[in-house]
């Protein structure tokens, strides 16, 4: 199940990328000539221009959102369980808090999606603290 939870992270953050970056596209060419660096991001949300904010909430939903970040902690757990090292129980767990709270403040969402991936992962870890006690008490 670790190892699935893995696969399944890497596959939810490349999915993330491809159907939020289908509109961050056209917005790439500003970002490499440094468009998101200009002292209107420093104004309030209300007083920028729509480009700007559009441009914005492209960058924040593709290169600068938790998708990249996803990918490589599934890629981790991956690597993780090939080696049979535990994954630290903290992850699943805090994965879990973070996508709940997130789910219950964007009803309309991909964030659901994590829920039975971090359920997984921290059912999984569960299982091998066992294993692992169980076979270090049974006679040699």
């Amino acid at each position: 199940m670790i190892r699935w939870s893995g696969i399944a992270m890497v596959a939810l953050g490349i999915l993330h990328m491809i159907v939020l970056g289908i509109d961050a596209v056209a917005e790439i060419p500003g970002w490499l000539g440094l468009e998101l660096w200009t002292a209107e991001h420093w104004q309030p949300l209300r007083a920028q221009r729509l480009e700007l904010l559009a441009s914005n909430a492209a960058f924040w939903s593709t290169v600068g959102s938790f998708a990249l970040p996803l990918i490589m902690i599934g890629a981790v757990v991956i690597w993780l369980d090939n080696r049979q090292l535990p994954v630290p129980a903290f992850l699943g767990w805090s994965l879990l808090a973070w996508i709940v709270v997130a789910s219950l403040m964007i009803e309309v969402s991909g964030f659901p999606l994590g829920i039975p991936i971090a359920t997984c992962l921290i059912l999984a870890q569960g299982g091998k603290r066992a294993l692992r006690r169980l076979h270090s008490h049974s006679p040699r």
